[in-house]
């Protein structure tokens, strides 16, 4: 019975079938895989998750995602950055940083997808200096932005005026050995 169940959720969580989903299906489909027993993997409910953050329903992702956590199904690095993506979407930076604190503990590195997230959280509130700092801090402690990173502060900068501050990014970028695209 398990292994059919198993299966069961594979074919419903396909990428054909989670490429035209509407809410109500998505969240039938999340209260029976956390029926099922054993659960499903956290690839599967990350698939499911990831099929609503496309739909923009990024509140909903944060509740699935809390209950995820009350039931004990236990997070990995895409989970953390979907939540991440949802709480910096939906304009709540500070709670993004919450999540990032409980990776960071629980010993997940966050990567290029968590940093990105985090930029565009902070330029998007206008907040570009802690999207600065944050991305310094970050290098210091031996992780390397990417260019898209550098390029929504760049970009954030001079929305904000501050050309000067663009610039003097845009050096420090290339010294740090990180390659103007065609964006910047």
């Amino acid at each position: 019975r398990a292994f059919s169940s198993v299966i069961d959720f594979r074919e419903r969580l396909s990428r054909n079938r989670l490429r035209d989903i509407k809410l109500d299906d998505a969240i039938d489909l999340f209260a029976d895989m956390v029926k099922s027993r054993p659960f499903p993997s956290v690839v599967d409910f990350n698939r499911l998750l990831s099929a609503i953050v496309k739909l923009r329903k990024y509140d909903v992702v944060i509740s699935l995602g809390k209950k995820m956590e009350i039931l004990g199904i236990r997070n990995d690095l895409y989970t953390f950055n979907i939540l991440i993506n949802c709480f910096c979407s939906c304009f709540q930076v500070s709670l993004a940083l919450s999540v990032l604190g409980k990776m960071l503990k629980l010993g997940y590195e966050p990567d290029k997808v968590t940093l990105g997230s985090l930029v565009n959280g902070f330029c998007r509130r206008n907040r570009v200096s802690e999207a600065v700092s944050l991305v310094h801090t970050m290098v210091e402690l031996g992780y390397k932005p990417d260019i898209v990173a550098y390029n929504t502060i760049i970009d954030s900068l001079c929305k904000a005026r501050r050309e000067n501050d663009a610039l003097s990014l845009f050096n420090r970028m290339e010294r740090k050995g990180i390659r103007p695209n065609v964006v910047t």
